[in-house]
């Protein structure tokens, strides 16, 4: 299948064979794309943009008006609305389907009044088939929590509906529950709410904090407190290290938080050449949507044909991957210093909220150790 990505970041939502072309403007992206493409055109400004023909498009477009985190401009914002560049991309490419990727908060947005818009919107650029589904991460092996929304929407029935198929079995060793006690992940920069303490994998990646710095999560094991480095960031996102020589800390901290994880992008791309039924649970939850003014319910799995859209549900019945201990640096010295554990404690105590007892223990060792 040739196909065009668009949005590119590192290249998590791609198949196994070379995109035709690449449309991205991080500079620091860009040189790793070079790397793994390196007979592929990368193009910058997606508004100047003009694609070869291809059979799809694909694109995980800016959430930074969508997250709850950002501006909640929605659409209508200047980097959320490129989805319209998206689309037009996908038309001038006459390609047969589409591949998008955002944040669930999408469906929730405005009552689900954003997420309407999209579905109108990909109707009227000549999909008539449309399925979403919200994926996590951990249920393809992944010991990370990292829920997207991705979409697929076709001029093929079933090859939108692939997205409606089996995720894959993972390993007993990645699912073996006696690993979860032995690393958990956990926000340091946050405390005034929850820092998400995750007994068994790590809360999702971010791109930066409230403080303005780079914030990969921390990772706890025995004694050991320290945030995750760089390639562990990358291995949480499916990604080998190797296309990553030279690039600053701070810049692969940014790519990883805002990638798509490699074994997502891989297992949908692969859904759409091959011949698949939905899931042996997929359930209808209701036969069409109630579309109440200013309250559209969207739910994390559904389709819409030719606008009717119809609610979805698939049984999840797998354990998720909880085996962070495989995937960090276990003879690591970085450790958390005393001025980010004493600060965290501080927000702890000031939120009131309760905390394990082991990972107390560790953070105040931590903050009263010299040298630090």
């Amino acid at each position: 299948m040739k196909y065009i990505s668009c949005f590119s970041g590192i290249g998590g939502l791609e198949g196994a064979a070379a995109p035709l072309q690449v449309c991205e403007q991080d500079g620091d992206c860009q040189l790793v794309l070079r790397r793994i493409y390196p007979s592929t055109e990368i193009h910058g400004d997606i508004r100047q943009f003009r694609p070869t023909r291809a059979d799809a498009v694909a694109g995980g477009w800016p959430c930074q008006d969508i997250s709850i985190a950002g501006s909640q401009a929605g659409l209508s914002g200047a980097r959320s609305g490129l989805l319209f560049e998206l689309l037009r991309v996908a038309r001038e490419a006459r390609a047969s389907t589409l591949v998008a990727e955002n944040v669930s908060n999408l469906l929730r947005m405005r009552f689900g009044e954003e997420f309407q818009l999209a579905l109108d919107a990909i109707h009227e650029s000549g999909f008539p088939f449309i399925v979403w589904r919200v994926l996590n991460a951990r249920d393809f092996g992944l010991p990370q929590h990292r829920t997207r929304l991705i979409l697929i929407a076709s001029k093929s029935r079933s090859v939108a509906e692939s997205l409606l198929r089996e995720t894959p079995r993972l390993p007993a060793a990645t699912i073996d529950g006696r690993k979860r006690s032995r690393a958990a992940g956990f926000y340091w920069t946050a405390g005034t709410h929850s820092i998400n303490y995750s007994p068994g994998y790590s809360p999702t990646l971010k791109v930066g904090s409230g403080l303005r710095i780079s914030s990969p999560p921390a990772v706890h094991y025995g004694d050991v407190i320290r945030a995750l480095s760089p390639a562990e960031s990358l291995r949480l996102q499916g990604f080998s290290t190797e296309h990553f020589s030279d690039l600053s800390a701070a810049s692969i901290y940014r790519m990883a938080g805002n990638a798509v994880a490699k074994v997502i992008g891989q297992w949908v791309f692969h859904g759409l050449e091959i011949d698949c039924k939905p899931a042996d649970s997929l359930e209808v939850v209701q036969d069409q949507l109630c579309l109440f003014p200013g309250n559209r319910r969207f739910k994390g799995c559904g389709r819409s044909v030719c606008g009717e859209v119809t609610q979805l549900r698939i049984v999840r019945v797998a354990r998720r991957a909880c085996n962070l201990i495989d995937f960090i640096e276990r003879d690591s010295t970085a450790r958390l210093s005393a001025r980010a554990s004493s600060g965290l404690l501080r927000r702890i105590a000031r939120s009131g909220q309760v905390i394990p007892a082991q990972l107390l223990d560790a953070l105040q060792v931590a903050a009263t150790a010299r040298g630090s």
